[in-house]
């Protein structure tokens, strides 16, 4: 998917860098580029002059430079992308003439537009369309002079990185887990929103194993909010230490097993590696001593639901984004999904379930059929279904304007 989203955001370009450009950390730059103040010093627009930079997914380097603004609300831009080697994306950057309309700026490309709003920490929540699909960047604004200086390096991603020390225990050795970790403006400290990842697929490709999960645009939605947002790395994942290990086949290169017995103990050390990273998440001084937000993808939706059920007394809100262990294809999926659905049901708030029709792992009816499963065992919550733009329902997570109103109102509870 990451690897389609850079690739669509490069097609946007009709190349003009060159040789002469400043470059910024690889992001290029025309040598003539300036700012222009407005005569007006109480324009309106005037927040919007200078350079922003941030990062695509927090992974395709991006700056904006908002040259020049007009009093009614025309301006003058700088687009620019850095590079992707992996996938053939060159630096690029191009000009644009747009207008600025109540708080929001969008430059639109051919079949793509990319907009800007400004949020009251001051940055900028950038989000790119181009088709189904879709990316959001945290844009800081930063000083031109600084940044075309030579070797000036910024820093493009709105996540931070970093390694817990945990009582998890593997081979004799202590296991750090890697955790992202998403700040809002302020000084906290903030309540916690902790967001687990899913699987990789059918779980026959190692080289996914290594790939650290985070989704900025559901970080900056939180944030937005107040949440300080954390995405944990289970044993295996990411940079995290540990094998991974939740449910393979014999064959470990065969991928996922459908053995339910093998399936749910996966499932339950997932568990215990949830619980591990929350338990030092919560002791940081940066995060209030109150209960959790708690949610996921996929395999992280459904490990939400029932970490919640274990454990009701430090979880205040679940958002399961169309959760689920194991795909219909197998043979089992139903017991196998309806029992860790059920582990959640003891938990006695409403929770909060997000689907997307035409998802290839779990229909709609098997996610409804779970969620009565759930119901019945006295689980509450509200069961709600997208149409997701190139119905792949899988990633409604990355369609902000589907489900962003629910989740806001859901929310609200929260902290009432």
């Amino acid at each position: 998917m990451l690897y389609q989203l850079f690739l669509l955001i490069a097609l946007t370009f009709t190349s003009v860098a060159s040789a002469k450009d400043h470059q910024i950390d690889g992001v290029p730059l025309p040598q003539n580029v300036k700012i222009t103040l407005p005569q007006n010093a109480n324009s309106p627009y005037r927040q919007w002059l200078g350079t922003w930079a941030g990062a695509w997914g927090d992974g395709l380097k991006h700056i904006l430079v908002v040259r020049s603004v007009s009093s009614d609300g025309k301006a003058q831009i700088i687009y620019a992308i850095g590079a992707n080697p992996a996938i053939g994306i060159k630096p690029e950057w191009t000009k644009h003439e747009v207008t600025i309309s109540k708080d929001k700026l969008t430059i639109s490309f051919p079949g793509a537009s990319a907009a800007y709003e400004l949020m009251a920490s001051g940055e900028l929540k950038a989000h790119y369309a181009r088709g189904f699909i879709r990316a959001v960047a945290v844009m800081k604004k930063v000083e031109l002079d600084a940044i075309t200086k030579p070797g000036a390096k910024l820093v493009w991603k709105s996540g931070k990185s970093e390694f817990i020390e945990t009582d998890l225990m593997e081979d004799g050795e202590p296991v750090r887990l890697e955790v992202v970790i998403f700040k809002p403006s302020g000084p906290g400290p903030f309540p916690l929103a902790v967001i687990n990842h899913g699987s990789t697929g059918r779980g026959n490709d190692a080289t996914m194993f290594g790939y650290t999960w985070s989704d900025v645009g559901l970080a900056a939605f939180l944030n937005q909010r107040g949440w300080m947002v954390a995405f944990p790395q289970r044993r295996g994942r990411g940079k995290s230490d540990g094998l991974y290990d939740e449910g393979f086949s014999k064959t470990r290169s065969k991928g996922y097993t459908c053995d339910a017995d093998i399936s749910l103990a996966g499932a339950e050390r997932a568990l215990v590696d949830v619980e591990a990273a929350i338990s030092v998440l919560r002791a940081r001084p940066d995060v209030a001593p109150s209960s959790i937000l708690i949610g996921g993808q996929s395999r992280g939706g459904i490990l939400a639901v029932a970490y919640a059920g274990k454990h009701p007394e430090q979880v205040r809100g679940v958002v399961n984004f169309v959760g689920g262990w194991m795909g219909e294809l197998c043979p089992s999926a139903k017991l196998i999904n309806e029992t860790l659905f059920k582990t959640g049901a003891s938990f006695d708030h409403p929770t909060l379930w997000l689907y997307g029709k035409g998802d290839p792992y779990y229909s709609v009816k098997h996610s409804q059929g779970n969620f009565e499963a759930f119901r019945k065992a006295g689980g509450k919550g509200e069961f709600n279904v997208f149409d997701v733009p190139g119905k792949y329902g899988h990633y409604v997570a990355g369609y902000e304007e589907l489900w962003g109103d629910v989740l806001d109102k859901y929310l609200r509870t929260l902290t009432k």
